[in-house]
């Protein structure tokens, strides 16, 4: 009797692998191995369990752990990842007794992308038999793959697996995960994940953000964009459909679907604008910091801080250069003294150096303010009102005077891109009357928020014209910081007409802060 083969079943097994290094690195990261016989991180070959150094054959993933538990690619439409995934597993099935789940957000997907891009990799030889009704391939080396959509997060239910490729993971509720990931701990399993960016989604912060940002061990990921796939660096037909749709797409929407960047689409604050002000090398920090990595004791520095007692204390330094504010340092505990954090922050910042420091908090804290005082450090207290100080900071971003050290101010930098307005309903289905900020992971931008609000001067307007991206990105903001920045231009216009001095009755901010400088403390 034949034996029955998934439909498509090795089709595309003669194809070359056109992977870029992104996706080289992935399958690099996915092959080590520790050896528990010999000590040393090794690659073994496709298929085998058998160390290549001391070439000892061991029985399991417990004896032979991988390096990585968890590895991620986080990419743009089209740009490879789940055909990288299903090479992978490919790859996985060929050890024998492996236990594999394949899985989908919807059976859709699962049915029409996911199931069939593994399969027309599977070469006929392999297949002992296909379960049409369970979608279950079990191979000769005793290697079964198990199809599942999980719609249905209790789908996600099974044990002793080896390994789970979650195919759009972005799209599969988190619960499903968290129903899934404790079948991986009984033979110290992987999870591979591909996705499309959901935005600051769930899979982010516990595949990526793990990896990128924390730096855990057991975890690996990589970004990247559609044009990083060799099929569009050959093609000038596929390089010009994303050069059309850069042009056709607002800056967010181009950047999450062909950059494979998380954008938030829904409530976002600061959102795109933020990516644009990150400064990722020293050569970029110096050309606003010119002794950068060091600082000039002479420069004014800013140092925000949001402190509370239901979540962690946040603070960063912010140096005052002539092209603007530049965030270089951050600093975030919880379940201290505010005497603790004063001189840990002190610490951390190097302040010890710096004779002109302004220290800057919300209003309300007064009991902070006291207990800094009693330490002879005077704190501002900076208007409170989100959205006053939103537009403020946002006025900063859109004039391209407030900067971020990429390797400095990691967490700020998220922070600030995934801020955002909570949901504008009530409980009982009212709309509010004024939208609020979602309170959770908001250290960083409020502190960003004060240090701004301290800082007695605004922004200046660019006396050059916009370019074609940028009028472009412009055109995508909002209206109301498209409104903020233009009174801020007439502002700046009708005070220096005024010709007055920061100590002169009537100062333009002196009504917004409550007072002149002098009297803050």
């Amino acid at each position: 009797m034949a034996r029955r083969l998934p439909p498509g079943c090795g089709l595309d097994i003669k194809k070359p692998l056109l992977a870029n290094p992104y996706q080289l690195r992935f399958h690099e990261a996915r092959r080590q191995r520790l050896c528990s016989t010999c000590k040393r991180i090794v690659s073994p070959e496709p298929g085998s369990l058998r160390c290549p150094l001391c070439l000892t054959t061991h029985p399991d993933n417990t004896l032979f752990p991988r390096l990585f538990k968890s590895l991620h690619l986080r990419a743009g439409r089209r740009s490879g990842k789940s055909l990288a995934g299903a090479h992978a597993v490919r790859e996985e099935l060929s050890i024998p007794n492996q236990q594999w789940w394949v899985c989908g957000p919807t059976f859709k997907i699962l049915h029409d992308a996911t199931m069939p891009t593994l399969l027309r990799l599977i070469p006929p030889q392999w297949v002992e038999s296909w379960n049409q009704d369970n979608l279950e391939l079990k191979l000769l080396n005793n290697s079964v793959a198990q199809f599942r959509s999980l719609d249905d997060p209790e789908r996600g239910r099974g044990q002793g697996l080896h390994g789970a490729w979650l195919d759009e993971a972005a799209f599969i509720v988190e619960r499903a995960w968290q129903v899934l990931s404790p079948s991986l701990a009984e033979n110290a399993g992987i999870v591979i994940s591909t996705t499309s960016p959901g935005g600051f989604d769930w899979t982010y912060k516990t595949f990526y953000k793990r990896a990128i940002v924390d730096k855990r061990p057991g975890y690996w990921a990589a970004k990247y964009e559609t044009l990083d796939n060799p099929l569009f660096q050959q093609s000038e037909v596929l390089r010009r459909e994303v050069e059309e749709a850069r042009q056709t797409m607002t800056p967010e929407v181009f950047a999450a679907e062909y950059k494979g960047d998380d954008v938030n689409f829904t409530g976002v604050i600061y959102g795109q604008i933020v990516e644009d002000q990150v400064l990722r090398s020293d050569e970029a920090v110096q050309r606003l910091i010119p002794e950068w990595p060091n600082i000039d004791a002479s420069r004014r520095v800013l140092v925000g801080m949001d402190s509370g007692s239901d979540h962690p204390f946040g603070a960063v330094l912010v140096v005052v250069t002539e092209g603007g504010l530049v965030v270089v340092d951050e600093y975030l505990q919880r379940m201290q003294a505010n005497v603790t954090h004063l001189n840990a922050i002190s610490h951390k910042f190097l302040l010890s150096r710096f004779a002109n420091i302004t220290w800057a908090a919300n209003k309300n804290e007064a009991q902070l303010r006291l207990e800094f005082a009693l330490r002879n450090v005077m704190v501002v207290p900076a208007e409170n009102k989100h959205q006053i100080g939103i537009q403020r900071v946002q006025s900063w971003l859109l004039t391209k005077q407030l900067w971020f050290v990429a390797n400095r101010a990691p967490v700020c930098i998220e922070q600030m891109r995934t801020y955002r307005y909570a949901d504008n309903y009530m409980a009982d289905g009212q709309k509010r009357a004024q939208e609020q900020v979602f309170k959770k992971e908001d250290e960083y931008p409020d502190a960003v928020r004060y240090a701004v609000m301290a800082w007695p001067e605004l922004p200046k307007m660019a006396a050059v014209p916009l370019s074609e991206r940028e009028q472009r990105r412009w055109d995508s903001y909002s209206e109301n910081s498209k409104l903020d920045v233009e009174r801020i231009r007439e502002y700046n216009k009708r005070e220096l007409e005024k010709g007055l001095d920061p100590d002169e009755p009537g100062y333009p901010l002196g009504d917004m802060f409550g007072g002149i400088a002098d009297s803050w403390c």
